[in-house]
């Protein structure tokens, strides 16, 4: 199946696509491309799965082939605009070899080049994101500790009475945002405030009443390392309901 497609027209303007890894080796972006001829491993992030105009205007039979040839012509050009460069797919396939199963679409490639070499890939088309692993004469800082961002705790918490044993026990669904360094640090930093959230008070009738952590029910990573006030994700769990009419989803071509 032969595709007309204009890359260009499908991804507009080039150039500014971020090289990432710099901060591990103390580097910017204008420090990194005057090492000009230093060796550089580093992994390049294509849109394969990029849902662009040209790909919703097509008819779902045809938006894996297209999107298949179009990121085996964007391997192609850089084969043929670097061929001093090595590009391997990250299970260290050759990238010639076309892949069409919409599993096997190869999204990321691991090259090695000059500094200079990799700062070009940033004009090419289809590149979403590089990031720089190894440069040849560079260590990798160290972190001392590891770096905090932020969590969403969700917790089942139980509000036990004192003495109560008939009736229905109400529960609370909790979900605290806390900035930690793993799953099992976000743990450990919302113990105090549990003991503190279950601190006894007394009810209407006298009756001492306390707000008891029950268990954690799951903990989730936000990737955000800033809270944004316009909006942020803060926990996310996927279900199921049964299609209804009402449901259906119809998108129309742009």
């Amino acid at each position: 199946m032969i595709f007309n497609i204009n890359d260009n027209a499908e991804f507009g303007a080039r150039g500014n696509v971020p090289v990432m890894g710099l901060e591990n080796f103390g580097l910017t972006l204008t420090s990194f491309r005057r090492l000009a001829n230093r060796k550089v491993h580093a992994l390049v992030n294509f849109g394969t799965y990029d849902l662009t105009p040209g790909v919703r205007k097509l008819k779902p039979t045809k938006r894996l082939p297209y999107m298949a040839a179009r990121v085996d012509r964007w391997i192609q050009r850089l084969h043929r605009l670097h061929p001093e460069m090595s590009f391997l797919e990250k299970n260290g396939i050759v990238t010639h070899r076309k892949a069409r199963r919409w599993s096997q679409l190869p999204s990321t490639l691991t090259v090695q080049g000059t500094a200079r070499e990799v700062s070009a890939l940033t004009e090419a088309l289809g590149v979403r994101s590089i990031y720089v692993m190894r440069i040849e004469g560079h260590r990798r800082r160290v972190s001392s500790k590891s770096p905090l961002t932020w969590y969403c705790v969700r917790a089942f918490v139980v509000i036990q009475v004192e003495d109560a044993r008939l009736g229905n026990q109400v529960t609370e669904d909790r979900f605290v945002v806390v900035r930690a360094s793993s799953f099992e640090d976000a743990k450990k930093r919302l113990k105090l405030q549990w003991q503190e959230y279950a601190t006894p008070y007394l009810n209407s009738d006298g009756q001492m009443v306390r707000w008891s952590l029950d268990k954690i029910i799951d903990i989730y990573d936000l990737i955000d390392v800033d809270i944004n006030p316009d909006g942020t994700e803060v926990y996310s769990k996927l279900g199921q309901r049964r299609m209804r009419p009402q449901y259906v989803w119809r998108p129309k071509s742009r």
